[in-house]
């Protein structure tokens, strides 16, 4: 794309960049559909650090939204690790220009390598390594985004020497296609783009296997199987096989282009797998390379059935009742213990061999870094707005006041790690003329023998509901103030198999499976939404009271606890909070942890931050467009979707935010699935 505008102003040597962030320009690269792309240094390091610098085309920023979508795009991906996706350090502006840092991209693109013809000189090891990276790549957006990449195209995969693929444009999609017309050169993922995506229909795993499998046509055959003005029904011709490839890869590769989707490898690394089965490079076996007691990886796709597979995908799969059309989402879904199984066999299996295979053959892409003199410019001045605090309409209070000695009730044994304020009899605390404190700890008898969950009374007030911070999804918006008129109260812990096996055995219902990790005061899981709130109503026919599921606005409420952070403990992932797949637990990926193993929120709530997703009551749409301003859940005619929040021990840090939402079929099941429940309180008199 050629430079307009304030890009005919960098130069080499050239500092540029705010005030508190400086680089300093080296030499141009080649041409980027968003723009221009420049290798530079860092210097706001203690050392320069090489990095690229992508600035935008004048013609994308002048599309109404376009730099606010892409800036929330990059945000959200940040947190994507895998060694063959590219690194971003953040996006920037400055004088009329805006850039995005990545990692130093010192190779060529895919696009150069086969523009130039260089790519039909690559022997099998060369290309193999190059489609198992991406293959990794692929799959690796799958597991952490849970969504496809859906715009694999050969302007996106860098080619790094002594380092193998570099593949960007996560989530790029839904940006570029408003603006396509416009990209100069426009990115090619249009020729390698399933049937599926000529409609506007939400995109799963299918879709990049269909993708990898165009690059691999390409790649061995010498030219791309479509072009990107052949429409959907040209996908269904037949194709030449591609002289590189023995006939049992050819038979692979074309199941991997079927039209139907259903008909492809589950995943990018199931084609990759079966594409060079038996070949001494192949992808890393299903267990570690350095640990022979690593248990095995079982790879499942969350189809119809409800028990596939153990993760909580931001879009669900289709299953029977779903409304017409929706899409299957297969999602790549591990066994616990076996998801970290690529962190150092993918490394050493693919790293070792394709990596340094591909660094002797792009090493004559390699140019020299040269020094050049600053031509430093004035930057303008930056302010920052600050950002609110919740504002709570509640008086100081302890978890540890104690109620009168008549009310006192014994309770059920505690939770191991977690210490225990006295807890107050319900019906006493009801009954009792004075205010109770917010945040008391109580406890209902039931009629049958034993007791409810232990519940805390929440305060009345109010907060800001949805992503304040720019790292959510869609579902996460517009942010609004919502108004908790009325004390509630809300489970002290997740529901426990202690707790809903009495109620299975009082109602005849069939035990959840526990996936061999225990019950007691395991958090439960294997439950329906439907099975949540049958619970919740057995709890209030035990105890004459209004137990329920709680609804979303006051299960953020309670999970923010009067914090604005992304975690009621903070911005950043801190060991000792939570379980996630990278929380810095022993749990972590592996198992949800027994409920009280983590220090109780400042509101004296445990766990609502990852350990199980958790259903709550409302029925789901896909944006907070409309919903309630009084906490109250939302309610629609033959809701086809209920919404959970939390996240679990097996999604990664991003999803267990306070914020973060999604969806599944209320009567579907999953091993990070569970709930916990509240209670409707008379006003304080």
């Amino acid at each position: 794309m050629a430079t307009t505008g304030g890009h005919d102003a960098l130069l080499a040597g050239l500092v540029l960049g705010p005030e508190h962030h400086r680089f300093q320009l080296v030499s141009e690269l080649s041409p980027h559909p968003l723009g221009t792309l420049w290798q530079a240094d860092d210097i706001s390091t203690t050392q320069p650090t090489p990095v690229s610098l992508l600035f935008l085309s004048p013609q994308l920023l002048g599309q109404a939204g376009f730099q606010e979508r892409l800036r929330d795009n990059l945000n959200r991906h940040r947190s994507l690790k895998n060694p063959f996706i590219t690194t971003c350090y953040g996006y920037f502006h400055w004088r009329g220009l805006f850039f995005i840092s990545w990692e130093r991209l010192d190779g060529p693109s895919l696009q150069e390598l086969l523009d130039s013809r260089r790519a039909q000189r690559l022997s099998p090891r060369h290309k193999q390594g190059l489609v198992s990276q991406v293959g990794h790549a692929l799959e690796a957006g799958l597991n952490q985004l849970r969504q496809p990449h859906a715009a694999l195209a050969p302007e996106f995969i860098q080619l790094l020497p002594s380092k193998g693929v570099r593949l960007q444009g996560f989530g790029w999609r839904p940006l570029l296609e408003p603006v396509f017309d416009r990209l100069d050169p426009p990115p090619g993922y249009r020729a390698w783009q399933a049937p599926e995506a000529f409609h506007p229909n939400l995109l799963d795993a299918s879709a990049d296997v269909y993708a990898l499998a165009c690059l691999v046509y390409q790649l061995y055959g010498g030219k791309a199987p479509f072009s990107a003005t052949d429409d959907e029904a040209s996908r269904g011709r037949e194709l030449k096989a591609p002289a590189g490839l023995s006939k049992p890869q050819w038979q692979v590769l074309q199941t991997a282009l079927a039209p139907a989707a259903e008909q492809r490898p589950a995943t990018p690394l199931a084609l990759v797998r079966q594409l060079y089965a038996g070949t001494d490079d192949s992808a890393p076996d299903t267990t570690a390379a350095s640990d022979s007691s690593a248990p095995p990886v079982t790879e499942a796709v969350a189809a119809t059935a409800p028990d596939s597979g153990p993760a909580s995908p931001r879009h669900p799969p289709a299953v029977p009742g779903s409304p017409a059309g929706m899409p299957a989402r297969a999602m790549i879904r591990f066994a616990a213990g076996g998801k970290r199984w690529w962190r150092g066999a993918l490394l050493f299996a693919l790293g070792v061999a394709a990596g340094f295979a591909l660094a002797l053959l792009l090493l004559p892409f390699t140019q020299p870094s040269v020094p050049l003199p600053a031509q430093e410019m004035p930057p303008p001045a930056e302010t920052a707005a600050a950002v609110p605090v919740a504002q709570l309409d509640i008086e100081p209070a302890s978890t540890n006041v104690q109620p009168p000695a008549s009310s006192a009730v014994q309770a059920p044994p505690a939770p191991p790690h977690s210490a225990s304020p006295a807890i107050a009899d319900g019906q006493a605390l009801r009954e009792n003329s004075a205010a109770a404190d917010n945040l008391t700890l109580f406890q209902d008898s039931l009629s049958d023998g034993g007791y409810s969950p232990q519940m805390v009374m929440i305060p009345k007030g109010r907060f800001r509901m949805g992503d304040l911070h720019g790292q959510g999804d869609d579902n996460e918006r517009p942010v609004h103030e919502v108004i908790i008129a009325q004390r509630y109260a809300l489970s002290r812990y997740e529901v426990t198999f202690a707790e809903y096996d009495l109620f299975a055995a009082a109602t005849g219902r069939p035990l959840p499976d526990d996936g061999g990790w225990g019950r007691g005061q395991q958090p439960v899981i294997n439950v329906s939404w439907q099975d949540a709130a049958a619970y919740a109503r057995w709890l209030a026919q035990q105890t004459g009271q209004p137990y329920r599921l709680p609804s979303e606005a006051e299960w953020e409420y309670a999970a923010r606890a009067g914090t604005e952070t992304l975690y009621w403990w903070g911005d950043e992932l801190t060991p000792g909070r939570a379980v996630c797949d990278e929380c810095g637990s022993q749990w972590d990926g592996r198992q949800p942890a027994p409920v009280g193993s983590f220090p109780p929120s400042p509101w004296g709530l445990h766990d609502l931050n990852g350990n199980v997703d958790e259903w709550v009551q409302d029925c789901y749409r896909d944006n907070y467009a409309g919903s309630p301003q009084d906490g109250s859940a939302r309610s629609d005619a033959g809701c086809r979707q209920r919404v959970m929040r939390g996240g679990s021990w097996f999604d990664i840090g991003r999803l267990v935010r306070s914020a973060s939402r999604y969806r599944h079929p209320p009567d579907s099941r999953r091993n990070t699935w569970g709930f916990r429940v509240a209670l409707d309180l008379p006003p304080a008199t």
